[in-house]
Formats: C-alpha cells, structure tokens, sequence
C-alpha cells in the first residue's frame, strides 16, 4: 500500500517530466525550423563598388576605381551582370538566385574571368556539399524526434495509467478511513449542534424571531458588504440571510454599538458541511 505523502511526491514529479519532454520537444523543432533559415542566409546584402563603364565589381580599395558608386552585390551580380574584379578579389555571390545573362555569357566569352568561372563551379560543389549537409541534418533530428515521440507516447501512457492506479489506491484508502468514521450515520449525529439549533433548507436554523431564528442576519439588498445585526439601520433597505452564509464580512458599528452582540456559534455547522462533503465524494452510506 502507497503512503499518501509518498504517492502525492511521484505524482509531482511525473508533472515535471512531462513538463521537461514538452519543452525537448520545443527545441527540436526550433532546430529543424532554424537550420533552414541559416542556410538560406546569403551575402547579396554586401556593398561592393562599380564604376560607370566598366563589367566588375569591385571592393573599396581596388586601384581600378576612379568615380564610383556602392550597389549591393545582388544587384551586380544577378540584376547587372556584373563579374569579380580578378585583382582585388571580391566576394563571390552565393545565394539561391541565377546569374544575370550578361554575366554567364562574359564568363564563357572572357577568357580574363575564367578564374570566377571556376570559382563558381567551386561554388556549386560547396552548395552542392552543404545541400547534402543540411539533407543529412533534417533526417537526423527528424529521425530523433520520430523516436523520441515514440518514447514519449509510451512514456506518457505508462506514466498516466500508474497516476491513476496511484490516485486510485489513494482514494480507497481515503474511503476505507472515512467509511470506518461516518458509514451508516447522520452527519448531524456526529457533530455538537447547539441546543435549539437544527438544519432547515440546508442551512442552521432555531427558534427565534427572523426566518432563521437567532442565525438571523441582514445585508443591503444591493452590494451588501457589511453584516447587519439590526432589520433596520440607518435607513438601508435590508434583506435577512443566514448567518453561516456571510459570517465572515465586518459588522456594522452604527446598528452593533451600545450593547454586546452575542452571534451564533458555526462551527458545528461547518463541521456537518464538511462530512456531508466527505461521504458525498467517497460514496459512504
């Protein structure tokens, strides 16, 4: 037999493993989402310098430049046809887009610029390599977290059907101590009840003047926020209630003060509320 502290601790801690596998869960696919997103990263955003006549691009210290003007290197490479300065060496474009028409026909036509034509074939390997890199990536960590959703599943199923048998045992052990205690009596058998005092309509009651006899109160029809011990008090429109219902809002000073107010005491009632509670919820006689 589980002990309730013992049981309550596994059940805590199974929460925060679940907690743990959903946050893995997040991270993977936060990795497979990011990858995709560096890869397709490019440097068409650098500034490179071009002149009004000439075919290259180049970088900003390149001797071949007299009057210039800065573009991006997308906009040579793939809008203007622009070709690398083979002296200054300038970056190579390397994103998704084509070449511009000018600049392949140059390139095959130019024996000057055969170097950029290798290394754009050497471009295209690298691509080529890091396409399949990036291929390699995607099947890893969907294959871990095909494999760890299994283990999740599994886990989880596991996990939830011994937190029910913990649950379980917990409450047939609760019943079994409750069912020894209040099986087979009235709640109000097992309480001190107060003399004169008895239940009507769920509530406290005695003989007295008000429909609840001395647990007779009276709050303000609208927004009442304050207990009333009087059915009149400076001329508020009251409305009486049980006392066991608003016990624990302020009393009025004005109505209470010149003389003692002695209040019921609830604490039976409360008591017989609770094991009304109990042997509803555990199904006892």
């Amino acid at each position: 037999m589980i002990e309730p502290m013992k049981a309550k601790t596994i059940i805590k801690i199974q929460e925060w493993v679940n907690k743990l596998s959903c946050l893995l869960i997040f991270i993977c696919i936060i990795a497979i989402v990011w990858k995709p997103i560096i890869a397709f990263a490019d440097n068409g955003d650098t500034i490179v310098h071009v002149t009004n006549t000439g075919k290259c691009y180049h970088t900003a210290g390149c001797y071949h430049l007299r009057s210039d003007r800065e573009m991006t290197l997308y906009e040579a490479v793939v809008e203007n046809g622009y070709n690398p300065c083979i002296d200054c060496n300038p970056p190579i474009y390397d994103g998704p887009e084509p070449l511009h028409e000018k600049m392949e026909k140059s390139q095959s036509s130019s024996s000057s610029k055969s170097n950029n034509t290798t290394n754009s074939k050497e471009k295209t390997d690298i691509a080529e390599k890091d396409e399949e890199g990036e291929t390699l990536f995607l099947k890893v960590i969907i294959g871990l977290m095909a494999c760890f959703l299994g283990l999740k599943l599994i886990g989880f199923t596991k996990r939830t059907y011994k937190k029910w048998r913990i649950e379980k045992e917990l409450f047939l052990q609760e019943q079994n101590r409750y069912m020894a205690l209040y099986a087979n009596k009235d709640p109000l058998s097992l309480v001190d009840i107060p003399k004169d005092s008895f239940i009507k309509d769920g509530y406290p009651c005695s003989n007295g003047n008000g429909p609840y006899g001395d647990y007779t109160v009276y709050i303000a029809k609208k927004n009442g926020k304050v207990l009333h011990v009087k059915p009149e008090c400076g001329g508020v429109n009251l409305a009486p209630i049980n006392y066991a219902q608003v016990y624990n809002l302020p009393h009025c000073k004005r109505c209470a003060s010149g003389k003692k107010i002695k209040l019921p005491k609830i604490g039976w009632y409360q008591e017989y509320i609770e094991i009304t509670r109990i042997k509803k919820k555990y199904q006892i006689p």
